[in-house]
Formats: C-alpha cells, structure tokens, sequence
C-alpha cells in the first residue's frame, strides 16, 4: 500500500478501491473479500464502512455520476459567454477528459451499459434523470444556436440524438485507442460533426 493511500481514511481506500476492482472485473467479478485484501484490513471490517456490495456499488454510482455533472456543469459555466461553436466543442473534449480517467470511465461505461441485474432498475433510475440533466443543457445551447442563426432547420430532437450519438462513439473509442489517438480522433471528426449540424437544406 503507498503512503499516499495509507494516508487516506480508510473509507475513502475502500471506494477508490472499489471503483478499480469494480472497474476491472465487473460486479459479479468483484468480491468482497478481494476488496478488503486489497484495501488491508479484514473483511468484517469492511461492514464498518459499506453497508453491502449492493450499497457500495450505488454510492459508486453516484460519486462518479457527479463526477460527470461536475465536469459538464464546469465546461458550461467556462463558456458561458462563447459562441456556440465553442461551447459544444469545449463540452466535447471536457466530457471526453472524463472518460479519460482511467477507473471512473471504465466503471461509468460498465454501469451505463452493463448494470448488475439486481441493480439494473435502480441504476436506470440515476442515469435516467442523469439524461434529463444533459437534456436541459443541450437544450439551452440548441436555442443559442438557433438565436444566433448558426443553425435554422435543426430540430432539437436531432440535435440532442446526434450528440449522444457522437458521444457514446467517442466513449466507445476510448477504451480501444490510446489517448494520442483518441485525441486526434476527436479533432478529426469535429469538423464533419458541426457541418452536419449547421448543413442547410434546400
């Protein structure tokens, strides 16, 4: 164990270690008393901190939950006064340097994709209105684009449906290219991205 981890208390060890086991081997694949060897203590001891695998895996899920409205609220507020261009190109690349956190991406894209089926319900519930939240963003920067005339004949139901599609693209890349590669492929497709936005129909 590093000292810097020593010196955490142990509660947080126990999260931080739960998200990479988690992360690594899934919920079914994460037991217990992996957790606890590797945290270093006993696992009764664990029942001091964590009420149940099932408990630990939702608190999880929203520590990394607000993790990512985090970072999509500070990319929204950092760009508060820029074009709409920018806005959505910032939240692209700010929500991609979330992904990019190796153990929190993983478990995020785990838990969206693959929710332990004993959990599934519940974690729809947070992703659910985890979705309604970037709705109302997306929604917010759909209408500056349409005050600003940077795109007339964009419905917002396409707008937010090529957004997420683009994302969940990128979010899959991510765990197939290193981060030079998905970083030029970022840059690579943005492009083709806006002008498909603002493309104009005759």
């Amino acid at each position: 164990m590093s000292t810097q981890s020593a010196s955490q208390p142990t509660v947080e060890r126990v999260y931080d270690t739960a998200l990479s086991l988690f992360a690594r081997h899934g919920y079914d694949g994460m037991s217990l008393s992996q957790l606890a060897s590797e945290v270093g203590i006993q696992k009764p001891s664990l029942y001091n901190h964590i009420e149940s695998k099932q408990a630990l895996f939702m608190v999880l899920v929203e520590r990394v939950e607000t993790a990512f409205f985090a970072a999509l609220d500070d990319s929204l507020a950092g760009h508060a006064q820029a074009d709409v261009h920018t806005r959505l190109f910032e939240l692209v690349c700010d929500l991609s340097r979330f992904i990019l956190v190796e153990a929190q991406g993983v478990f995020y894209k785990r838990y969206l994709l693959f929710p332990p089926e004993p959990l599934a319900s519940e974690v729809r519930g947070v992703t659910g209105r985890g979705e309604a939240r970037i709705d109302a963003a997306l929604h917010e920067i759909h209408a500056q684009g349409q005050r600003d005339g940077v795109w007339s004949e964009l419905s917002e139901r396409g707008f937010l449906d090529a957004f997420y599609c683009l994302m969940d693209g990128l979010f899959s890349e991510r765990f197939m290219y290193s981060v030079d590669e998905y970083d030029r492929r970022v840059a690579s497709i943005w492009p083709i991205f806006w002008a498909g936005l603002t493309a104009r129909t005759d």
